[in-house]
């Protein structure tokens, strides 16, 4: 067994009496080791022995119990009782025990190997034992390991800093459950200028932990959603972290709730007047749906659409000269306005190419309606709101690329968010 020396060390010492759990413990139980450790330690029925107990520790430890490991290598390390102080060897059995995945025993690992006075103090080492601790289930280990191996626990320790290995102990903590590692890995996966820079665990990792209620966890998440154009959600994150108390994401989030509340109420309109253009054009009617596009709807958007529809019908005489003054004063250029020019061409207005721009523009295209018609001319009505700005990674193709990282990543999660907008553009 893995301490079957140490403990021999200690047999001189055990006393001739025995404790009741002592028969249990040499049927291989290991809870009953640990017991009759304290008992002896304590001198609870029996003499009061260190020496008796560490055997007893050991054998916990030896078989799965590791807080037994921790405890024989504190009374080791402090000489208690009837024991010699032995630096090596209690330092061995307390890593031990961490190793083995104890709390106690990692944050008195890390407490004598970064003391000072211990002449046994090897800060270098401390990560790979916390990672070995964090492996086998300590959640201490997992925490704080992570936060020293990102940036030496705050500067405090800057010989622990190792990226790779915080890579290791975040995820891994993480995956455990423990959400200071989890903080670590979405620090490390999600900064751009980072080697270990990985879009997907920065989305995955800034997920969990603002799901987890970390306030600066939704606003990343926020940011990234709106860098992808994914509004809903990016609102949905920035209105969470302003619930959490990080009041500098509520302007934002209440400014993109009213965008996205007018986008809604402008959309379902739009398919309202959708419905009513795409029925004028289904029964012929291409000149009159020009018009209510125009008068009624005030809308670019349906002018397009019947105007189009007008000219692949060979329609485009059904609309009033009027109305193709109009279309050209709201199209500067493209496919419509070139529909426009060749109808005002084909009936001899002369201003084909001209109205709405040249000298024709702004004031001077309303003041020949009102010559013409006696009225101001019409002008757009129905138009998308413009989304608010908002804070991302920057500008340039270096952010270009981030965001094309992050875009893919959105879309291939696991989940998969494949059918939403962003993913099918």
């Amino acid at each position: 067994m893995f301490f079957a020396g140490l403990v021999g060390l200690c047999v001189a010492g055990l006393s001739s009496a025995e404790v009741p759990s002592e028969p249990d413990c040499a049927a291989g139980d290991r809870k009953a080791c640990f017991e009759a450790g304290t008992a002896y330690a304590e001198g609870t029925g029996v003499e009061a022995s260190m020496n008796a107990a560490i055997p007893f520790f050991l054998r916990a430890c030896d078989r799965g119990m590791p807080q037994g490991c921790t405890t024989a290598g504190l009374y080791i390390l402090d000489g208690a009782g009837d024991l010699e102080p032995n630096l090596e060897a209690g330092m061995h059995i307390l890593e031990t025990g961490c190793m083995r995945g104890d709390d106690k025993g990692c944050e008195s690992t890390v407490g004598y190997l970064t003391a000072q006075d211990n002449p046994m103090a090897n800060t270098g080492k401390v990560v790979d034992v916390l990672i070995q601790g964090c492996k086998t289930g300590s959640m201490w280990a997992c925490g704080w390991g992570a936060r020293a191996a990102q940036d030496g626990y705050g500067g405090k320790y800057p010989e622990m800093a190792d990226i790779s290995k915080a890579a290791i102990i975040g995820e891994m903590g993480c995956e455990k459950g423990n959400l200071s590692a989890c903080v670590v890995s979405e620090t490390l996966f999600g900064d751009p200028s980072s080697a270990l820079f990985d879009a997907e665990k920065s989305l995955e990792y800034s997920e969990v932990n603002c799901d987890s209620d970390i306030a600066e966890s939704c606003n990343n998440l926020a940011r990234v959603y709106y860098m992808i154009n994914e509004l809903e959600l990016g609102t949905v994150a920035y209105e969470r972290a302003c619930q959490l108390g990080m009041e500098q994401t509520c302007a934002e989030a209440k400014s993109f709730r009213a965008y996205l509340t007018a986008k809604a109420d402008y959309e379902a309109a739009e398919a309202e007047r959708a419905a009513t253009i795409n029925g004028l054009i289904n029964a012929g009617r291409y000149g009159e749906a020009v018009n209510t596009a125009i008068y009624q709807m005030g809308s670019a958007n349906q002018v397009e659409a019947a105007v189009r529809a007008a000219a692949g019908a060979g329609a485009m005489s059904k609309v009033n000269t009027q109305d193709l003054y109009v279309v050209a004063s709201w199209f500067s250029s493209g496919e419509v306005r070139r529909i426009a020019d060749a109808e005002m061409a084909a009936r001899g207005t002369g201003l084909e190419g001209t109205f709405g721009t040249g000298t024709n523009t702004a004031g001077a295209a309303d003041a020949r309606w009102k010559e013409l018609y006696g009225s101001s001319i019409p002008t757009t009505r129905a138009s998308s709101p413009s989304a608010p700005s908002t804070r991302t990674f920057g500008a340039g193709d270096a952010a270009g690329q981030v965001r094309d990282k992050y875009r893919t990543a959105h879309c291939e999660m696991a989940g998969s968010n494949a059918s939403a907008a962003v993913c099918r553009n």
